[in-house]
């Protein structure tokens, strides 16, 4: 009886995990699409589109990392680095996250049977995979938002804004 109880939750679980899992790659499946289609978009609406998209993965990478946090209590500092390679600094801090594991105590049968102990990984497989790829979303549009910079498209007054201060373009 409590077999099957415990078969249902654990059914239950993966279910939810899996779920997790598909709905973050659609989000970033999404976010890749419209990566691909910023070829289409004007010179003038280009670094606005590049800042939309840049924001709606930091707020996906957040979402996932709050969740992982609402599980596990394993809080992600991402913000704390200000010199150094970032790549490096956010590969260390995901490398610590995911050791983090808890292993129950061998039995005497394991011990003399060779079995290895179970092994608990404090943060899912599935959940891991959809934080690094939101990172690594989240990076390539920073990146992206740095080459617009320094193409000089970020800091460049929208025309339409231009007209408005200047008087050439009327409201009706």
């Amino acid at each position: 009886m409590f077999g099957r109880e415990k078969g249902k939750k654990h059914s239950y679980h993966a279910q939810e995990i899996r779920d997790r899992f598909e709905r973050n790659e659609h989000v970033g499946k999404d976010i890749y699409a419209r990566i691909a289609g910023l070829k289409n978009v004007g010179r003038e609406d280009l670094a606005d589109e590049v800042f939309i998209l840049f924001m709606e993965s930091k707020h996906q990478s957040q979402l996932i990392r709050q969740t992982i946090k609402d599980r596990t209590q394993y809080e992600f500092d991402f913000g704390g680095m200000n010199e150094g390679d970032r790549a490096t600094y956010l590969a260390e801090e995901t490398a610590n996250a995911l050791r983090d594991h808890l292993t129950n105590t061998q039995t005497f049968f394991q011990v003399l049977s060779e079995q290895l102990p179970d092994v608990h990984y404090t943060i899912q497989q599935e959940d891991a995979v959809s934080m690094v790829a939101a990172m690594i979303r989240e990076q390539r549009l920073e990146g992206i938002l740095e080459g617009l910079r320094l193409a000089g498209l970020l800091n460049e007054p929208r025309k339409r804004n231009r007209n408005r201060q200047e008087g050439g373009f009327q409201p009706d």
